[in-house]
């Protein structure tokens, strides 16, 4: 690195070679600079980003639903799956859709899929928000399988 440095900034060429060279330099060190501001600015301003609820609008005024009560709901929703527990609910923006991230964790069952099991709570929960609230923008419920719990026998 020093020695292209040493290179770039050498005296022994002409003054408008000089001129140029660090001309070039400076220019790098202002891109560089300022890529790392955009990245930067991206990172902190990312989406998806955590909401506080959804509004609905009405015709005499609008409703707000938040973040918790939500969370509520899903929650009280995975409590009619025996194998399934819900630990963590998030409402997330992405831009102008929303959607659901929720931490679960299931009971090791040889009969049951997972696949079709949570198949069957992400529907129930798009169609539980949509005929109790309304909410009609969430349009995916991620789940993330964070641990699977052995049944331990009774002997």
């Amino acid at each position: 690195m020093k020695e292209i440095l040493d290179f770039l900034l050498n005296d022994d060429n002409s003054r408008d070679l000089l001129n140029f060279k660090q001309g070039y330099l400076t220019a790098l060190v202002v891109m560089l600079g300022l890529t790392i501001i955009f990245l930067f600015l991206r990172y902190i301003y990312r989406y998806p980003k955590r909401s506080r609820g959804i509004e609905l609008k009405g015709s005499k005024g609008s409703i707000f639903i938040t973040s918790g009560a939500i969370s509520d709901l899903v929650k009280s929703i995975g409590d009619e799956y025996e194998l399934i527990e819900i630990s963590k609910v998030s409402l997330l923006e992405d831009k102008d859709v929303s959607y659901l991230e929720l931490q679960v964790s299931i009971e090791n069952d040889k009969e049951s899929s997972f696949i079709t099991l949570s198949d069957d709570i992400q529907n129930n929960i798009i169609t539980t928000l949509k005929e109790r609230f309304g909410i009609e923008n969430v349009k995916e419920v991620k789940l993330n399988l964070r641990k699977i719990e052995t049944r331990k026998s009774s002997f």
